[in-house]
């Protein structure tokens, strides 16, 4: 794949013709006439989602932003991705731990399942604040903070006192 030059001053993605565009739809008004059911392929809705949500293009200049920017929002989702699979893999230690000290299995087996449910959620947290950041950095703005962070955090903490009273009770 090569990077192609654009012209100063656009954004979004490049596109040579109508296949790109909105996905194919149908629009049916029911007898009431008050809202319109729209009906498109999983196919064409996804064409669509792609070509309005990732660019393959890093744009420079003004609006663009610098290319360090685009690395380091990939390196902060490596980040949010290594923290899903150290929780899974917490899940799985807690579930060998319960089986391996002969205590209530079900409860090891349950909490492994949180951790892991846990460590996929972050995981999708992460890819959606990746590809906000991404439209957000083809505008030329940036989102700081956000409530992303903070239900990881409440999430974490909530699991760890958890474990932790289930570990007193148990002993």
């Amino acid at each position: 794949m090569e990077l192609e030059e654009r012209p100063h001053g656009t954004l979004g993605p490049m596109v040579d013709g109508p296949s790109l565009g909105t996905p194919h739809e149908s629009t049916t008004a029911p007898a009431g006439g008050r809202h319109a059911i729209t009906t498109a392929s999983y196919p064409s809705k996804l064409k669509y989602w792609w070509t309005h949500n990732i660019s393959l293009v890093l744009e420079n200049g003004p609006n663009g932003g610098d290319p360090r920017d685009y690395l380091a929002l990939e390196r902060t989702y490596l980040g949010w991705f290594r923290t899903s699979v150290a929780v899974t893999s917490f899940g799985v230690v807690v579930t060998q731990l319960f089986i391996l000290q002969h205590l209530d299995s079900t409860k090891g087996k349950v909490l492994g399942a949180i951790l892991a449910f846990g460590g996929i959620f972050t995981c999708l947290l992460g890819c959606i604040r990746y590809f906000r950041q991404q439209s957000l950095l083809v505008q030329g703005r940036i989102l700081c903070g956000g409530w992303h962070s903070t239900i990881i955090l409440v999430l974490l903490t909530m699991i760890i006192l958890t474990l932790f009273v289930i570990v007193l009770v148990e002993s």
